[in-house]
């Protein structure tokens, strides 16, 4: 990965960091009670709902698209990284077998289309955006791999203000994404680098 990315990943992990430092000292369940509870407004669940909801599908639909009407590499690439990361989280889940907020705080507010299933830990859809948008911005690194960076951290966001997910949850989620896309994104180009040799 060149500077820039590096930079991008160092940035993002540092992020991450101080994100956790926050998490450990106000605490978890506090810091979810705040963003679920003290931040809610009705302004704030319309832009959640009808404008964040809407635009994180694009960060699925572009690539698909890509893939489909221009048969583009970074398409699949995007696709298959968003997925991997979706289905490693589901089973971390069957390991941890954390409970979604709303099965320890009665008052959780839910709102939006989010699954409603058993477990909380890590959070499948931090980790679907952030798989889809890492990848996507390694090999595009253009305005909309960068806006698909802003609407991935907004998803964690999203995630906890409509109490589906604590911060925790979150913060994980991104970190295991962005290993993984760190691992696919090396084998991809020792992957290419061996067929260059060859051809």
């Amino acid at each position: 990965m060149n500077n820039g990315i590096n930079k991008i990943f160092i940035g993002l992990f540092v992020g991450l960091i101080i994100f956790l430092m926050i998490v450990i000292l106000i605490g978890n369940e506090s810091l979810f009670l705040f963003i679920n509870q003290k931040l809610a407004n009705g302004i704030l669940d319309f832009i959640v709902l009808y404008i964040f909801i809407p635009l994180f599908l694009l960060m699925g639909i572009i690539p698909f698209l890509m893939l489909v009407l221009k048969k583009d590499k970074i398409g699949f690439f995007s696709l298959f990284s968003g997925a991997f990361c979706y289905i490693a989280g589901n089973l971390v889940k069957l390991i941890f077998k954390m409970p979604r907020p709303y099965m320890i705080f009665a008052d959780t507010r839910i709102i939006g289309p989010w699954h409603m299933s058993q477990y909380s830990f890590p959070s499948t859809t931090t980790m679907l955006a952030f798989g889809l948008a890492l990848a996507f911005f390694i090999e595009k690194k253009d305005k909309l791999s960068y806006f698909f960076l802003v609407l991935a951290c907004l998803v964690g966001f999203t995630v906890i203000y409509t109490g589906f997910h604590f911060p925790r949850d979150v913060i994980f989620g991104a970190s295991l994404s962005m290993f993984f896309v760190c691992i696919f994104k090396k084998i991809k180009d020792k992957f290419i680098n061996e067929e260059s040799l060859r051809s």
